[in-house]
């Protein structure tokens, strides 16, 4: 078994990792989400809409990704920490 303090340091990595991502990808979308409404608003009304509606696919599937990844590596590190291991119980 690998060593817990190394787990711990990777997961802990992975999770700052994966926050840092969602932290982008939520600047990102918003820096593209305004060029975006000026089309729809003034510009070109379906080319802004698709637009928009690429940005919130986006949107959802990078945070659905990411928060599912960030989920799991703190089940990892409370697998770690021996939370969550639970035993049979013989009757």
């Amino acid at each position: 078994m690998a060593d817990p303090q190394a787990e711990r340091a990777r997961l802990t990595g992975y999770i700052a990792a994966s926050q840092r991502v969602q932290r982008r990808l939520a600047v990102g979308l918003v820096v593209a989400a305004a060029p975006a409404i000026v089309a729809t608003l003034w510009v070109a009304p379906l080319p802004g809409r698709l637009a928009l509606l690429g940005l919130v696919i986006v949107g959802v599937c990078g945070f659905w990704v990411t928060a599912a990844h960030i989920a799991d590596w703190k089940m990892q590190l409370r697998r770690l920490d021996g939370k969550g291991r639970g035993r049979a119980v013989r009757r």
